[in-house]
């Protein structure tokens, strides 16, 4: 008797199972990140692959600064992996603030302003290119005046070598809240005036609407 050739049914298998996986994986997406994590719970071991999937294209949060108990500055940045749901370190900032801003710039992480000490803004701007644990945080212009506890958005553009952000609210250098609104090349460090909030803000959240439109809500109006 011949034997059996069971290479088309195992390929068949394997295909079955990916298209499974991607089929729970689109589930995840749209269940949010919450229902996305119930899925790894899940007894099929498809709904899990495609749930952890899913979660390993989400970008993380970072955690970047800060001051200890002592109320001394850190340089330490940590990133939250979403599909693991712990914490591992990145590169150290290249100078130790609290306070400061922080968004991402074309794939990369930029740390803008803050405060080295009690009621010391500064001015400096580093990033820290896409390849993040590869690499190590750079120095770019500083910016032409230095803020702390402000909002940073990144700035859909083409012609700026490093790109643009924009910087919302904040405290300047003599802990005065503030409502102004500048528009930062981060190729040079010149911050340009934009149009003022509607009243001071600082740790507030911030974010850009498909349409463009920039939306800020909560925080507070003073740096007590």
């Amino acid at each position: 008797m011949a034997p059996i050739d069971h290479s088309g049914f195992n390929t068949w298998v394997v295909q079955y199972v990916l298209a499974l996986v991607e089929i729970w994986a689109l589930v995840a997406q749209y269940s949010g990140l919450v229902g996305a994590w119930r899925l790894t719970g899940e007894v099929c071991r498809a709904a899990r692959a495609g749930a952890k999937e899913c979660l390993g294209t989400l970008p993380g949060w970072i955690v970047r600064g800060g001051a200890d108990g002592y109320g001394c500055p850190g340089s330490e940045v940590w990133r939250l992996n979403m599909a693991r749901l712990q914490w591992g370190p990145m590169p150290a900032l290249v100078t130790a603030r609290y306070e400061p801003a922080c968004c991402t710039v074309r794939g990369g992480l930029v740390v803008l302003g803050g405060e080295e000490q009690v009621d010391e803004i500064t001015s400096k701007v580093e990033t820290l290119s896409k390849r993040g644990g590869d690499g190590e945080f750079t120095s770019l212009p500083p910016l032409s005046f230095g803020h702390s506890v402000l909002v940073a958005l990144a700035v859909e553009e083409s012609d700026s070598p490093k790109g643009q952000v924009l910087l919302l609210g904040g405290c300047d250098e003599n802990n005065a809240p503030l409502s102004t609104a500048h528009l930062v090349d981060l190729a040079t460090g010149v911050c340009r005036p934009q149009p003022a909030l509607l009243d001071t803000r600082v740790r507030f959240m911030a974010a850009q609407l498909p349409d463009g439109h920039v939306v800020c809500a909560g925080g507070c109006t003073s740096h007590a």
